[in-house]
């Protein structure tokens, strides 16, 4: 991890590196207490980042990470007092002088949470930015000696082009260099021979052609053969063996199977059944079974991952124990445990540690990279990704390889050694996901498309349309009437804090709010409730007005969802206090201090019609409980099954719940004061190949309108060499 440094230090660098090359600074930002420099080439360091002022743009490790201008001018006048505070005031003076005191608050509020979201920052334990309460912020990292030019025709981010005005005399000179230098290369290439060799583009060859989604993929121990487990047209998973240098493909007879692991000794780890959760999410028992074939042992429950030891004698397995996720390895062994969810466990060559991917919020594919001992010692070595799927070790053990993305879902191959430092490995138009690495550097991903849609049907009509936005759309609300859809757009597009917006159920134009993750709409439809960045609780006009933040008080972190109660006065929603679990809070929308109204450890908080229960996950992490707003003793909901998700109906006696699928949902409406439940809809998309799930339903107060999301993913097989 990157390491603050002295004030000093960092104020003489920039210094330093200001006076020796024009740092280029927005001449509408003029410097406090000098005049602004003129518009050089400049590219600023500090730890694995740099920081290019006239393309507006950062790049980690040579990628380019995606971030907008406030939030990069932000960053342009934090950089120029490197250890010094730089006040709310004066951000607000240079950037926002035309806002009104809750806009700017909003705005600044966000820019810094998208900055920080950028460089994988955080408030709590800044690298880079550090927030000084009710004041400003202050830029605590070091900067790199020497400046780089970079890119001397990009516009600078006033949309002002770098100065032309150079001398024919130079122009000259620099075209002559060029000639000079590119024979001295062709000769050095004419007598060094055969020493000179051309870097070769990496070999793909599509092991898959059929219409589906590719979920694993392993090099069996023959060194040829390759073995994947795929959902082709709609059909359940199955376990596929195939040969590069022959055509054809053989199913190894395991349906409703997922493969975990292959090992050197030929066997399979297999998860059974595939009960999919979402999209990334398989959990079921842990199998072993020869690759010729037969019925898997059972070795452990309610597992979602596994890998085998290189001597394939011992297995590492993600398993779900009393609502967290526990690390093993080897079975029974714990080395460590989360209340978000653990992925891609890869043990190493040697044995002695394990990598693997651990997000924070179960559900997401945003975290990080880890790697933890047989001692238990766990340290994170790359970090800030937003998506982050695909774990395997080099092939000489020395390097991490992973698939992941700063924004959106389009992830890249990187490489992380274990000191921390990583590279770019490779990338590709739509995104790759890493699957395995041969001892012989061979390498198998999947190219993937990828899309969360949203589906309606508006009040009276007998057709559902599709009213998706960008490349993820999640709907959290439905207004009463059915004729508006509250939504995160949570794309590409949208960057590291999603967008949140409405739009109307018969297809016209979505409309932004602002950014975040949103909750619901007020009874009125006035407002929208959006959380950004964990740090700040909003409420978002759906039409004319400003966005109002709420006092954050003694809370440390928020969770997602944050909703209205019935009065249209206050706002339900979980976070975590300094020394506590995450709970149940309620809060004046007008004033007042937040009050918790759950036990600690419920992290979902949806208030009933009369706004007299909350329904949220169990003690244990799990199911479903009913928590009195007036305190009492929890209960159960009443006849709710294992897995199933619920929402309540716009009468407090009934649900409606429904399990995530990948085919046709059934909802049904269950009374939680008897158990009773009845069929009320059926949900199928148009087309269910490479469907992972049907979530996010709600209805309107009648129950006749409702919105949907559904997930695809499309994905084929490929074998790469050459990659380095």
């Amino acid at each position: 991890m990157w390491r603050p440094c002295s004030p000093e230090k960092s104020a003489n660098q920039l210094a330093a590196t200001a006076s020796t090359a024009n740092v280029a600074i927005d001449a509408r930002l003029p410097l406090k207490g000098k005049s602004a420099v003129h518009n050089g080439n400049q590219t600023i360091r500090f730890g694995e980042f740099e920081a290019d002022l006239h393309a507006g743009e950062i790049r980690k490790f040579g990628s380019r990470i995606k971030l907008q201008d406030q939030p990069f001018r932000v960053l342009q006048i934090l950089l120029e007092h490197p250890g010094d505070l730089v006040t709310r005031e004066e951000l607000q003076s240079r950037i926002w002088p035309e806002e009104s005191f809750g806009d700017f608050d909003h705005a600044v509020n966000v820019a810094v949470g998208k900055l920080r979201a950028a460089l994988g920052d955080s408030a709590e334990n800044p690298s880079f930015i550090e927030t000084v309460p009710r004041r400003g912020y202050r830029f605590v990292a070091c900067l790199d000696e020497g400046p780089v030019d970079t890119h001397p025709q990009l516009p600078a981010i006033n949309g002002v082009l770098p100065s032309r005005m150079v001398s024919l005399f130079n122009r000259t000179l620099l075209a002559f260099l060029a000639v000079v230098i590119s024979g001295i290369l062709v000769g050095s290439g004419f007598f060094l021979g055969h020493r000179t060799t051309r870097s070769q583009p990496p070999d793909f060859q599509r092991l898959t052609v059929r219409r589906g989604t590719v979920y694993s993929a392993r090099f069996a121990p023959d060194g040829h053969s390759v073995i994947y487990a795929a959902s082709w047209d709609g059909e359940p998973t199955e376990i596929f063996s195939t040969d590069p240098k022959i055509p054809g493909v053989r199913s190894l007879g395991l349906s409703a199977t997922q493969l975990l692991a292959v090992s050197s000794l030929g066997e399979m780890a297999v998860l059974q059944p595939v009960g999919n959760h979402f999209l990334f999410l398989d959990r079921g028992t842990l199998g072993q079974v020869p690759l010729t074939g037969g019925s898997p042992r059972q070795l452990a429950e309610s597992i979602d991952w596994a890998d085998w030891s290189t001597d394939g004698a011992t297995l590492a397995a993600v398993r779900n124990v009393n609502g967290k996720q526990r690390l093993e390895f080897p079975l029974g062994h714990v080395l460590c445990e989360t209340a978000g969810w653990i992925s891609h466990p890869r043990i190493s060559p040697k044995g002695d540690q394990v990598a693997f991917l651990d997000h924070p919020i179960y559900g997401k594919d945003e975290g990080v990279v880890s790697i933890i001992d047989l001692e238990r010692h766990k340290r994170v070595v790359s970090a800030g990704w937003e998506s982050v799927e695909g774990l395997a070790w080099s092939a000489n053990g020395t390097e991490i390889w992973f698939s992941g993305a700063q924004a959106g879902t389009e992830r890249h191959i990187y490489a992380v050694d274990l000191a921390g430092h990583q590279r770019l490995v490779f990338r590709a138009p739509g995104g790759v996901t890493l699957q395995d690495i041969a001892s012989d550097g061979r390498v198998l991903v999947t190219r993937y498309e990828q899309r969360g849609r949203m589906m309606a049907l508006a009040p009276g009509a007998i057709k559902e349309r599709e009213v998706s936005w960008g490349d993820w759309s999640v709907p959290t609300d439905i207004s009463s009437d059915g004729n508006t859809v509250l939504f995160n757009e949570e794309g590409a597009e949208s960057g590291p804090t999603y967008t949140v917006a409405v739009r109307d159920t018969r297809g016209s134009p979505p409309i932004p709010l602002g950014q975040g993750m949103t909750g619901n709409l007020s009874p009125d439809g006035k407002w929208a409730s959006t959380i950004v960045s964990n740090a700040h609780l909003l409420l978002l006009p759906t039409g004319a007005g400003t966005a109002r933040q709420i006092d954050q008080s003694d809370i440390q972190e928020y969770w997602y969802g944050a909703n209205w109660m019935p009065d249209g006065k206050q706002i339900v929603f979980s976070g975590k206090r300094t020394g506590h679990a995450i709970q149940c809070f309620v809060q004046d929308v007008d004033g007042g201090k937040p009050r918790p109204v759950s036990p600690e450890g419920v992290m979902f908080c949806n208030i009933s019609p009369d706004g007299k229960l909350i329904a949220g996950n169990g003690p244990a992490g799990d199911g479903g409980w009913l928590y009195p707003m007036e305190g009492g003793p929890p209960r159960p909901i009443r006849g709710l099954q294992a897995d199933e998700s619920f929402a309540w109906s716009s009468d407090p006696r009934f649900m409606y719940v429904y399990q995530w699928k990948q085919s046709s949902v059934k909802v049904y409406r269950l009374n939680i004061l008897t158990g009773h439940r009845e069929l009320f809809r059926e949900m199928t998309p148009p087309d269910v190949a490479g469907l992972q799930s049907i979530s996010h339903i709600h209805f309107s107060s009648d129950g006749q309108a409702y919105v949907y999301s559904y997930t695809r993913l499309l994905s084929e097989l490929y074998l790469v060499k050459g990659l380095k």
